[in-house]
C-alpha cells in the first residue's frame, strides 16, 4: 500500500508506515522536524477505512525487523495535543539524574511548546519524590531501581549515549 503525504515540501510518496527522509530530497527545508533545521511536521494519522486503526507501523510486532524510529517521531497519536484539549492530563516524564549534559533542556513543559512538538502534552520534573507518579523516568547514564513497584502504564528509559 503506498501513502503519499505532503508537508512543507514536495509530495512524499511512502510505503505505509515507512516514512523516509531520503523519499523527498529538496535539500534542508524537507527535513524531518526532528533534524536541524526541519520543516516537515508530523500529520494526522492515516486511518484504515475499513477498521479505522491507524496504518502506521509503530511497534515490534507490527513489523518485525524495522527500525520504527521514524515512524514513531513521524506520529501523532489523537488529542495529544493540550492546546487543542485544556482537560488533556499532562504526562509527567522524571529526569532522574537531572538535566546535566541535557542542555539547553529545562524543567516545565515550555520546551515542547518553543519545539512545535506535535505532542505538547508532557511535562518534564525533576523531583525524585514523583517517581510512583511519572509517566516516563529517564536514567542517564546509570539506573537505580525506585523503591516501589512500577506502575503498568509507567515507562522506564536508560539513556547510555556518550
Amino acid at each position: 500500500m503506498v501513502l503519499q503525504v505532503v508537508a512543507n515540501c514536495k509530495s512524499v510518496v511512502a510505503r505505509v508506515g515507512k516514512f523516509s527522509e531520503d523519499v523527498a530530497d529538496e535539500g534542508e527545508k524537507c527535513r524531518p522536524w526532528y533534524m536541524f533545521g526541519g520543516t516537515q511536521w508530523p500529520l494526522p494519522p492515516a486511518k484504515s477505512p475499513k477498521s479505522g486503526r491507524r496504518m502506521a507501523l509503530l511497534w515490534p510486532e507490527e513489523d518485525p525487523g524495522s527500525d520504527r524510529i521514524t515512524n514513531q517521531l513521524m506520529f501523532v497519536p489523537p488529542s495529544q495535543s493540550a492546546s487543542k484539549s485544556s482537560s488533556q492530563r499532562l504526562k509527567k516524564i522524571l529526569m532522574y539524574y537531572g538535566l546535566g549534559s541535557w542542555f539547553p533542556l529545562k524543567p516545565g513543559r515550555d520546551m515542547f511548546r518553543e519545539a512545535r512538538c506535535s505532542v505538547d502534552t508532557c511535562n518534564i520534573t525533576l523531583d525524585q519524590t514523583q517517581t510512583k507518579d511519572a509517566d516516563a523516568i529517564v536514567y542517564h547514564h546509570r539506573f537505580a531501581q525506585p523503591f516501589h513497584p512500577r506502575p503498568p502504564r509507567q515507562v522506564r528509559i536508560l539513556h547510555l549515549l556518550y
